[in-house]
């Protein structure tokens, strides 16, 4: 009986005490970053914070990177009395990543051109200063369908590939002179139509026959008695 258990004994041993160390050799492996306010053109600055924490959010989930929290980065700018608006140089993110103590910093902008969404992210190493990959994409659409793009983005920053792309809503708008082409166009198909219905019922009428059925040259009807 104790050869039967002993298996199972190892088993749990082994399970119990090399997990953690499993978990905690892949969370060595996530790079440590930490993300700047993304700069809002055409956007309010509420909106532009907004996303910027859902990227932050989107790029923990990517499993790649441990992101630090905006607040414990704001804390420790505020203590190196470093001011971080107008920062949007490459040796500026450099130089934030330094203070903060990161392996990398993401930063970019988000912006809107019309009726179309355009976001802009850069991942720059901080030790070497070298940009390691950029990422652009464009979104037509509602503000709602921002937050897909942001998922997109984060897969792309971390290197991988995303599952599906978020999709993008185009709206065609016609002008008045062209919807006057298209009605005249269904007025004329509808008339061709109601014609070649008219002369398709029309019957030929039966040819002439010579018989009494027909009235006599007076064009009286029946004829008279004599």
């Amino acid at each position: 009986m104790f050869r039967k258990i002993t298996p199972w004994v190892l088993f749990l041993f082994t399970h119990l005490t090399l997990a953690p160390h499993f978990g905690f050799a892949q969370q060595r492996q996530a790079t440590r970053i930490a993300v700047l306010d993304l700069r809002g053109e055409g956007v309010t600055n509420s909106e532009a914070k907004t996303l910027t924490e859902r990227l932050r959010s989107r790029l923990v989930n990517t499993g790649a990177f441990i992101v630090l929290e905006r607040e414990q980065m704001n804390e420790i700018l505020t203590e190196q009395g470093f001011q971080q608006s107008g920062c949007v140089s490459d040796e500026c993110l450099v130089e934030i990543g330094r203070m903060v103590g990161v392996q990398q910093m993401v930063g970019g902008s988000i912006g809107k051109i019309g009726q179309t969404y355009t976001l802009d992210l850069r991942i720059i190493d901080v030790e070497t200063g070298r940009i390691l990959r950029t990422v652009s994409e464009d979104y037509r659409g509602s503000a709602d369908g921002l937050l897909g793009v942001l998922e997109v983005a984060a897969q792309k920053i971390a290197g991988k590939t995303p599952a599906q792309r978020p999709k993008r809503v185009v709206t065609h708008e016609k002008s008045g002179s062209s919807a006057w082409w298209w009605i005249g166009g269904g007025v004329l198909l509808a008339a061709g139509a109601a014609a070649a219905l008219l002369l398709g019922g029309k019957s030929t009428p039966p040819a002439s026959d010579t018989g009494s059925d027909l009235p006599d040259a007076s064009g009286i009807w029946p004829p008279p008695s004599n």
